[in-house]
């Protein structure tokens, strides 16, 4: 899978908080955020689609 950057904008106490989390759980924040989404749209009733690698 190829990863791709994206820009992001927190309020400082969100951040914050995702980098506890990162520490807590030994993640990345990014790895925080990944999971995060994941798991809210699961209890949405949504999955994300399945993605072809580029390479």
């Amino acid at each position: 899978m190829t990863k791709k950057p994206f820009t992001t904008r927190f309020d400082p106490s969100v951040l914050a908080l995702a980098q506890q989390l990162a520490t807590t759980e030994r993640r990345s924040i990014t790895a925080v955020i990944e999971l995060a989404l994941i798991e809210y749209a699961e209890r949405r009733g949504m999955k994300a689609p399945d993605v072809e690698d580029d390479r």
